[in-house]
C-alpha cells in the first residue's frame, strides 16, 4: 500500500520547472540593520569571503540556470555592490538573457557600477529605503552618512530605464518616519510609486547576528499600523463627498478550493528557488534546512535531487487543531525561523492571527 501512494503521489507531482531564481551574491552589508535576517557578524567578513563563489562560479550556474528553463532572476545580498567584482558579475549574468531585477540599498552606487548598469540596466531594481533622516538611518543602520550616500544612489538610478521599486522594514526605530519617507519619495525623488512597507518581521536565520525580538513592533502595534495606513490609503482615494461616512471592512476572502501538490506549500522549490552566497540551492531564502550543492552538483542536478532533500514532519496537534488556521500566514520558513524548529509554535505569528481573527469578528474597525 505504502508503495502504490508513493506512485499515485509521483504521478500527480506537476513538473517543476525553475522559472523564478534569487542569486544572493553576499550575506555581508555595508549597513548594519537592526532587524536583518540575513547579515552576519563583520568579524566573519573574512571567512565569508573566502566561501562565496567566485565571479566565474557564478557566471557558470547562471548559463545553466537558464538552459534549465529560468526567465526572471533576482540579484540580491546582503548588499550586492559590496563585492568588488559586482560589474563582472552583472554583465556577465546579463548577457544570458533574463529578466533581471537588483535589489539595493543604493549607498554603494558609484560610477563604475553606473556606467555597467547604464550599459546593461535592469529590468527592475527594488530599493530598500530605512528612514527620512540621516539620524534614523543612524538608529536603524548604525550611520548617518549612509542616508546621503542613498539619496544620491537613488538618483543615479533614477537615470537608468529601469523600473523603480522602494520598500522598506518599518521597526520600532523608523516606524514615526513612514509618513516622512512617503514625503522624500515625491518631494526628493519626484516619484509617485508607492512605498512597499514590511512590518511584520521574522528572525534572523542561516547564522544572521541581528536581534530582531528587540526592535520589531508587536503583533499588535504592526496590526494596528497596518488599520492605520489602509484607512488613510482609503481616504485619499475616495472623493470629498463619500469621506464623512467612510468606514473600513475588513473582508476575510475565502482561500481556493482547487488543491495542488507543492513541496514547501508554496512555489518555493516548484517554480522559484535560490542560490545561496556559498553555492547551496534552497527552495526560498529563508529555508536553509533544505538544500543541495549546486556548485558540486551542478543547477540540473541540484534541482531535480532537492525534493529528496525535504523531510518535513506533521505539524503540532497544536497547529492542526487550531480553529484559526486557515487564517494563519504561518509557513515552514516562517516557522523555523521563529522557533528553530519546523514543528514550532510561532507565538508573533500567533498573536497577529488572533488579532485580525478578532477584527473580523468585528467587522468594523
Amino acid at each position: 500500500m505504502e508503495n502504490q501512494n508513493t506512485m499515485r503521489i509521483l504521478t500527480e507531482m506537476p513538473k517543476r520547472i525553475p522559472e523564478e531564481g534569487t542569486f544572493e551574491l553576499t550575506v555581508r552589508c555595508n549597513l548594519h540593520c537592526k532587524m536583518c535576517l540575513f547579515r552576519h557578524d563583520d568579524r566573519e567578513n573574512n571567512e565569508l569571503m573566502a566561501k562565496e563563489l567566485t565571479a566565474t562560479q557564478w557566471v557558470d550556474i547562471a548559463k545553466q540556470a537558464a538552459e534549465a528553463g529560468t526567465l526572471q532572476l533576482l540579484i540580491t545580498g546582503g548588499e550586492p555592490m559590496l563585492r568588488r567584482d559586482f560589474c563582472e558579475i552583472w554583465e556577465e549574468i546579463y548577457k544570458c538573457g533574463f529578466i533581471i531585477e537588483l535589489y539595493t540599498n543604493a549607498t554603494l552606487v558609484t560610477p563604475k557600477i553606473m556606467e555597467t548598469l547604464r550599459k546593461y540596466p535592469p529590468h527592475m531594481i527594488g530599493i530598500t529605503i530605512y528612514g527620512s533622516s540621516p539620524e534614523t538611518y543612524e538608529k536603524v543602520c548604525g550611520t548617518k552618512e549612509a542616508f546621503k550616500r542613498m539619496v544620491e544612489g537613488v538618483h543615479c538610478l533614477q537615470t537608468l530605464p529601469s523600473i523603480i521599486s522602494y520598500r522598506t522594514t518599518i521597526i520600532r526605530d523608523n516606524v514615526q518616519d513612514l509618513s516622512a519617507m512617503e514625503a522624500l519619495l515625491k518631494n526628493e525623488f519626484k516619484t509617485a510609486n508607492k512605498l512597499t512597507n514590511t512590518r511584520m518581521v521574522t528572525k534572523a536565520v542561516r547564522g544572521a547576528c541581528s536581534d530582531v525580538e528587540t526592535c520589531r513592533l508587536s503583533a499588535e502595534e504592526s496590526f494596528n499600523l497596518l488599520i492605520e495606513r489602509a484607512k488613510k490609503q482609503l481616504l485619499e482615494n475616495e472623493k470629498e463627498s463619500i469621506k464623512k461616512n467612510s468606514c473600513m471592512r475588513l473582508i476575510q476572502f475565502p482561500k481556493a478550493e482547487k488543491k495542488h501538490l507543492t513541496l514547501l506549500g508554496c512555489e518555493a522549490g516548484m517554480r522559484r528557488y535560490t542560490i545561496t552566497w556559498d553555492g547551496k540551492l534552497q527552495g526560498c531564502q529563508i529555508l536553509g534546512v533544505f538544500s543541495t550543492d549546486a556548485l558540486s552538483l551542478g543547477f540540473q542536478k541540484a534541482w531535480e535531487d532537492f525534493p529528496s532533500k525535504i523531510k518535513l514532519p506533521s505539524l503540532n496537534s497544536h497547529c492542526v487543531e487550531c480553529n484559526l488556521k486557515d487564517l494563519c500566514e504561518c509557513c515552514y520558513a516562517f516557522r523555523y525561523s521563529e522557533t528553530g524548529d519546523l514543528q514550532g509554535i510561532p507565538e508573533y505569528i500567533c498573536q497577529n492571527t488572533k488579532i485580525t481573527n478578532e477584527a473580523l469578528r468585528r467587522k468594523i474597525l
